[in-house]
């Protein structure tokens, strides 16, 4: 009854059985036919004077009616069109008519009935799009047209699903009384019921606050469950209860929906489910995503953009609005049905932007005006949940970040996209963690490292190419980075680098993290991230190997230190961690450029650092809140350069939670990793522990455009660290390097 062939079979039919010719009416003949009942006294009222029934009734309008009765069975659009009433969000009762969101939703749905598929849906979608409404009619109209339809509806309590129960009530209650049937049960309670006894139909009202599962005891061909991200118990309420009571058929019409409200839970994981595997007919679902721009009716209001807030005097979008603009027409170029009703909407608007659409001036200002008011307040998270341009943010975290949405966007925006991917092997790393056969790149040349001591002990190591096609990094998914050394930027002359190391049990729980900086040479610097390992099959008795060869790696001849080789500044985390160990062996085997741990708040920090005994840093109450809080102002105001997908997804995860005592703690988030953050963080924190924020300030993140390209050769005369007799090698600073034009290109 939604795909016009099958409206057209249907209407077939009945004329074959009723022997009669269908005719489509407009409003405009309903309405004439109404006041003809009454002008010729044709309804019979009740005491309070409303129609109760139809007399005295002659052949044609006995016909008129079976007409309307007819179509309406057939034709959904028709009954919706012509029938169906709502309340406005103004409060205002008003025939239905398609919004451009419910006519995408409309044909998405008659689609799928041409092609004979059921017709079940997971909707997410920004808030106030009407799909709710839709949905509720199109149930309205089963229930109350069909026969033997039995429907199940639910919000996500009591009170929400009431509203949904009303829109069911309008629509009946709206109806003329010639063309409703008589409601047989009505049942007022916490789960409520109505009933058509005649058509052996009926509707029940749950909520997923209910202790039980949703439709348990019956068998549904009709359900609507909405706002489902905040449902007490999913798995159980629907996986479990409901959709093992729904069986595929022709008959059968249910729509999941919801808002995004986070990106972990039943609902998150059933969308990607879907979204990703329904295509390839391994999903139930049919996934459907409406971004807020679609309700161009709703976004803005008239009464918002003429009277309350309209668009300043010269006023141009800033760049949060235009990245936000940028992205939306991008999804609606590749979404073919988005574009064809948002294009035809502009052109009914007199709006003529060719075969694209381009997001109107009125839109992008409200997206700001909106935006700008959320980042004064603190729930931008919260803002792109409900105003997101695709599906990836509409499922966003909901927690309070320790990092804005606009710094990680900025830090998405900035980072070097091209890596190379190695595996180390080498002295003391043991078989388990070098790469098989077929994740080796043999088209590439392998990268020897070899590290001498003051005891002429010498330790090899080498880097082996990685096939990017075997290991498909993907940051949402950290296991395919595991014990992958991740290069950006291979060692340059002139640069000082600092690694921060943070070990684990490798057990594959948490990961043994290496995080590789290159430290800005002076205060108008960034520091830069330039490469990064991570596993979490690597144990803290192992790491020293890894941690030790890619010093070795980084390990440069610095002309400020007199013509020395200057080991790469190694902080490891102590205690939790037993980084201890991994420092031990490391300094057995001749390294020594360690951090040393020292408080901060006695009269010569200086002084006290340079006495200290105790290497690696040491993670306490007071320490862990320096590190953490260092490194958040850091990337808040763009000064380090942060290159790994991988460490930045730890970041979308690393909240403010605040403690019994009322402190705010800094650490990952429930069911979420840290360890890139904390190897990251100690890289830059405890080189410039002593430095004061003022002059840190100085070291900003400038425009990509500006930035010199990164090296992403091997260094070069060699990549040989030794303490000893080096003085010899002629190597050429960063400022001697010259960058071609068109390397320079690939940054505009």
């Amino acid at each position: 009854m939604y795909a016009p062939s099958r409206v057209s079979q249907r209407i077939d039919q009945a004329q074959r059985e009723f022997n009669v010719t269908l005719e489509h009416h407009s409003i405009a003949d309903i309405q004439s036919f109404e006041d003809h009942l009454k002008r010729y006294n044709m309804y019979s009222l009740d005491q309070n004077g409303a129609p109760k029934g139809t007399q005295n009734l002659t052949q044609f309008e006995h016909d008129w009616i079976l007409n309307e009765q007819l179509l309406v069975s057939c034709d959904a659009a028709y009954a919706l069109t012509r029938y169906a009433y709502l309340k406005d969000d103004d409060g205002t009762i008003h025939r239905f008519n398609f919004r451009v969101p419910q006519r995408i939703f409309y044909d998405i749905i008659s689609d799928l009935e041409a092609s004979g598929r059921t017709l079940e849906f997971i909707i997410l979608k920004a808030r106030q799009l009407g799909m709710s409404t839709l949905v509720e009619l199109l149930i309205g109209i089963r229930i109350v047209f069909g026969y033997g339809v039995n429907a199940v509806i639910g919000s996500a309590d009591q009170t929400k699903t009431a509203e949904m129960a009303k829109m069911i009530r309008l629509f009946y209650d709206y109806l003329p009384v010639w063309l409703r049937p008589e409601l047989t049960r009505k049942v007022e309670s916490d789960r409520g019921l109505m009933g058509f006894g005649k058509c052996q139909t009926s509707v029940s009202f749950q909520h997923g606050a209910q202790m039980s599962g949703i439709a348990r005891g019956t068998t549904p061909t009709i359900y609507h469950l909405s706002e489902v991200a905040t449902y007490t118990d999913a798995e159980n309420q629907i996986e479990s209860s409901l959709l093992r009571a729904v069986h595929a058929s022709p008959n059968v019409f249910g729509a999941l929906e919801s808002s995004g409200e986070g990106d972990k839970g039943w609902w998150p994981d059933r969308w990607r489910s879907s979204r990703d595997f329904w295509h390839k007919r391994a999903a139930r679902h049919c996934p459907l995503f409406l971004p807020w721009f679609c309700g161009v009716e709703m976004y803005p209001k008239k009464q918002w953009i003429d009277y309350d807030f309209p668009i300043p005097e010269n006023w141009y979008p800033n760049h949060d609005t235009r990245e936000h603009v940028a992205k939306c027409e991008l999804y609606v170029d590749s979404n073919q049905l988005l574009k064809k009703h948002l294009v035809e909407d502009q052109h009914r608007r007199g709006v003529h932007s060719g075969l694209r659409w381009r997001m109107p001036k009125e839109q992008q200002w409200f997206w700001e005006f909106g935006h700008e008011e959320a980042k004064r307040g603190g729930t931008t998270a919260k803002w792109y949940q409900e105003m997101c341009a695709d599906d990836e943010e509409a499922l966003q975290h909901s927690i309070t970040s320790a990092f804005s949405h606009q710094t990680l966007a900025e830090i998405e925006t900035r980072r070097e996209k091209v890596f190379d991917m190695f595996c180390i092997v080498g002295q003391s790393i043991e078989a388990d963690h070098e790469p098989t056969t077929e994740y080796i790149d043999y088209d590439k040349p392998r990268i020897p490292i070899k590290y001498t001591n003051t005891r002429d002990e010498t330790y090899r190591w080498e880097l082996i190419p990685l096939l990017e096609k075997q290991i498909q990094p993907n940051a949402k998914d950290a296991g395919t980075a595991t014990g992958v050394l991740f290069i950006w930027a291979h060692p340059q002359p002139g640069v000082r680098y600092s690694i921060g190391v943070d070990t684990a049990a490798g057990r594959g729980e948490d990961s043994t993290a290496i995080s590789i900086w290159a430290l800005g040479k002076n205060d108008d610097d960034p520091d830069t991230q330039v490469a990064e390992l991570a596993s979490s099959y690597i144990n803290h008795a192992e790491a020293f190997a890894f941690v030790l060869g890619i010093a070795a790696y980084y390990g440069m001849y610095m002309k400020e230190f007199a013509g020395k080789w200057r080991e790469p500044y190694v902080s490891i985390e102590q205690l939790a961690s037993v980084g201890d160990m991994c420092q031990k062996d490391m300094s057995s085997m001749g390294y020594s450029h360690f951090h040393m741990m020292s408080r901060y708040d006695g009269k010569n920090p200086r002084r006290d650092k340079a006495v200290a005994r105790k290497r690696g840093f040491f993670t306490g109450t007071w320490s862990r809140e320096a590190l953490t809080s260092y490194f958040a102002v850091c990337a808040k105001n763009l000064w380090l350069i942060i290159n790994s997908p991988w460490l930045l997804e730890e970041m979308r995860t690393f909240e403010a939670k605040v403690t019994a005592t009322g402190r705010t703690k800094l650490e990952h988030e429930d069911g979420k990793h840290d360890d890139r953050v904390f190897a990251a963080a100690m890289a830059c924190f405890c080189p410039h522990d002593l430095e004061p924020i003022a002059a840190r300030s100085k070291k900003r993140s400038v425009n990509p455009t500006t930035l010199p390209p990164l090296n992403l050769q091997p260094s070069r005369p060699s990549n040989v660290f030794s303490p000893k007799d080096m003085t010899q090698t002629e190597i050429a600073t960063v400022d001697d390097l010259a960058y071609s034009m068109d390397q320079m290109e690939r940054y505009k």
